[in-house]
Formats: C-alpha cells, sequence, structure tokens
C-alpha cells in the first residue's frame, strides 16, 4: 500500500484523487485499515507517539465581523455590551490571570475587518486612537509581549501588509482555508456574502503569509456541504503552498457542529467514521512536517478513535476562557486528554505557539525570543518548559 500511494504521487496526481474518493466513500473495514496503518506509519515514524498541546487564554478581541457565513456562531450584529471591542483595561486584567497560571499562547481572534461594515467599529477604533482593527491587534499583541506571554494571532483574511505590521508582535498566526472550492461562495451557500471567505482571497493570504516566514495553522472546516472532490482538492492546495513556502505548521480538521444563533442550526452534523477518514487522508496527503490537529472539545467521548488514525496535537486548551467560536463545547482537561493518550500509547507534550521546528529555524521576532530567552519559556529541543 506504501508503494501504491508513492506511484500514485510520482506518477499522477489525478489518479491518487480517484482512489482518494473511493477511500473516503468505501464501507469496506479492509480499505479503512490499510490507509490507517499508512497514516499511523508516517505519524510515529515523524512525530514518535508525542501529541503536542498548548495551554492558552482566549481573547476575542471583537464579535463584530463584516462577512455573514450561515454557519457562524462567533459573529454577532451587534456587541453584548456598549464596546465594540475588547476594552484594552478588560484584556489586561485576564493577562494577569494567564500569568498566574503560566498559559502558553494567548489566542487572539476577531472578526474580519468589521470596520468595512459597521460605522461604530471605526468610530471605537478612533476614539481610542487606532486606525484600524489590525492596529488594534498590533497593539494588544504588543502588550501580550511586555507581560511575558505569546501572542498566536487569528485576525481572518489579512494583507501583505498587515502580516508584516503583525509579525514582529506574534510568535505564530493562523487563518482557517474551511474549503477551497469557490462553490460556497455562490447564492445560497455558506460563503456567500462573506468577502473575505472566497478561496483566492485566503489562498494568497496563506502566501503571503509564507513569504513572510511566519509560522502558520490553517484547516478545514468538515462538514458544510463539501464533496469528497473539494475536501482532497482543499488538502492539496495546502500542500502546495507548503512545498513553496513551508510556513505551515499544523492542520486542523474541524468538524461543523451547528450553531444555535446561526442559519444552519438544524444542519446534520458529520458522520465520525468520515471525520476519521479524512483525518487520515491528511495526513497521508500533507507534508510529514505538518501536524495534524482535531478540537478534542469538539469530540468529547469519541477522542480515542481519532488518536491512532494521524493527530498529532490536541490544539489549545484553555482552563481560563471559553471556546468563542464553539461556545457550548466546553475544553476537556489536560489530565484527561493525557490519560486517554497515554492508553493509546502516546505521551502529551505542551509546546508554545511556535513549533519547535520553526523556533530551530528562528522564524521569529527579535520581541518574541527576547520573552522566550528572558523568561526560559523553551527547553532545549524547542517544547514548553516549565519552571512553576
Amino acid at each position: 500500500m506504501r508503494n501504491l500511494f508513492s506511484q500514485l504521487w510520482d506518477s499522477s496526481e489525478e489518479q491518487f484523487k480517484e482512489e482518494a474518493i473511493k477511500f473516503l466513500g468505501s464501507a469496506d473495514p479492509r480499505i479503512l485499515s490499510e490507509w490507517r496503518r499508512i497514516s499511523i506509519e508516517i505519524t510515529q515514524k515523524y512525530y514518535n507517539n508525542i501529541i503536542t498541546y498548548t495551554t492558552n487564554l482566549f481573547i476575542p478581541l471583537t464579535f463584530l465581523c463584516r462577512n455573514k457565513c450561515s454557519y457562524c456562531g462567533f459573529s454577532r450584529s451587534e456587541p453584548q455590551s456598549d464596546a465594540e471591542f475588547l476594552s484594552i483595561k478588560k484584556i489586561k486584567e485576564e493577562l494577569l490571570k494567564a500569568q498566574e497560571y503560566g498559559l502558553s499562547e494567548i489566542l487572539i481572534t476577531m472578526g474580519d475587518k468589521p470596520e468595512l461594515r459597521y460605522p461604530n467599529a471605526q468610530k471605537w477604533l478612533e476614539n481610542h486612537g487606532f486606525h484600524s482593527t489590525i492596529e488594534y491587534t498590533k497593539f494588544i499583541a504588543n502588550s501580550c509581549l511586555e507581560e511575558n506571554l505569546l501572542p498566536h494571532i487569528n485576525a481572518g483574511s489579512l494583507s501583505f501588509s498587515d502580516y508584516q505590521q503583525l509579525k514582529d508582535v506574534s510568535a505564530s498566526m493562523g487563518l482557517m482555508l474551511e474549503n477551497t472550492s469557490s462553490r460556497f461562495s455562490e447564492i445560497g451557500m455558506p460563503h456567500h456574502n462573506s468577502p473575505d471567505k472566497y478561496p483566492e482571497v485566503r489562498l494568497q493570504s496563506l502566501r503571503d503569509a509564507g513569504k513572510l516566514k511566519i509560522p502558520f495553522t490553517t484547516g478545514l472546516l468538515i462538514g458544510i456541504g463539501e464533496s469528497y472532490q473539494e475536501i482532497i482538492n482543499s488538502l492539496v492546495d495546502i500542500k502546495r503552498i507548503f512545498e513553496k513556502y513551508g510556513h505551515i505548521q499544523e492542520v486542523i480538521i474541524q468538524n461543523f457542529q451547528p450553531h444555535p444563533n446561526s442559519l444552519m442550526k438544524n444542519y446534520p452534523t458529520v458522520p465520525l467514521s468520515l471525520l476519521e477518514k479524512i483525518i487520515i487522508l491528511a495526513r497521508i496527503v500533507l507534508q510529514p512536517e505538518i501536524s495534524i490537529q482535531i478540537p478534542p472539545n469538539l469530540l468529547t467521548g469519541s477522542e480515542n478513535r481519532f488518536i491512532n488514525s494521524g493527530i498529532s496535537d490536541w490544539g489549545g486548551i484553555s482552563p481560563l476562557t471559553l471556546d468563542y467560536i464553539n461556545p457550548n463545547h466546553k475544553w476537556p482537561s489536560i489530565a484527561y486528554l493525557a490519560e486517554i493518550s497515554a492508553k493509546s500509547g502516546k505521551k502529551m507534550k505542551e509546546r508554545l505557539p511556535i513549533y519547535p521546528r520553526y523556533l530551530n529555524l528562528g522564524w521569529i521576532s527579535s520581541k518574541v525570543r527576547q520573552v522566550i530567552i528572558e523568561q526560559e519559556l523553551s527547553t532545549e529541543d524547542g517544547y514548553r518548559k516549565r519552571t512553576q
């Protein structure tokens, strides 16, 4: 089977895609077993039975967003309070908690470019001395570094100049591709009325981050109406970008969970059997340097079936804050994940927002490096060093 995969990739990408479609649609347990075997072999060889994670604080800078995705439970047309953005005072209070808990990552996220849709958002920014959401994001990320905390920024689709501004104050950054099919932007589809979700916009955003050597997270959202072909094409798109720039440190395979306040609140969830196959396929398609991550809070009680399918990262686990993207799904404890990982022969290991490979390559700014060195945050092999 391993030789077959090698032959297919070397001789005909289209032939491989045909075999991958058959695999995703097959009910034959023997075929699943063979593909899983290859995925396990790749994972064990490269990750040596280690599953990584971070401990994080989730900062939703604003819930306002100019996009109107049908499935989204994060964005709101009006803020929860009188403030269009989370205040500097509130954020600094949260950062003190993060220091107390010794968290390894500050996850800063927000809706895409809210000031382009909401005049009040632009007014709030101007009243507080900022020209744009990106400028405010940079200020907050720099505040994290001043408190010796490492930011991971997911600010939506950004331009090359946006990334230039944020590279200096971020340990890593991210943008979910979700799916690279233009069909999702058509009328009646989930990304209609969402200009920042056009596939080429997001793909270019990934390329621009690559040009600047920003350690990056991306991923697919599974279960919003995609075809097998669209899943495979999206994985291949990520593979090609990594081949050129080498900056994608992890890919999240995220199963869609309906939000009660979204237009797709009654949409069925993806079968776990299919999700498992997609994880296996992602591990085989993508380069081994790219870690495969799943969100454990969306798979509570079923995590063990995915441990030996190709994953090597649990993502960020917060002891303090909600998953504001999926607020109805609580984080499992690190002790629980360590226990089920150990039962499958895996060892949990905490990392920083920047993976060891990129830390060793020096893909960080002087500001971020200074925090890591002065606070002794990293072990010699690039993982999280615990001093408390």
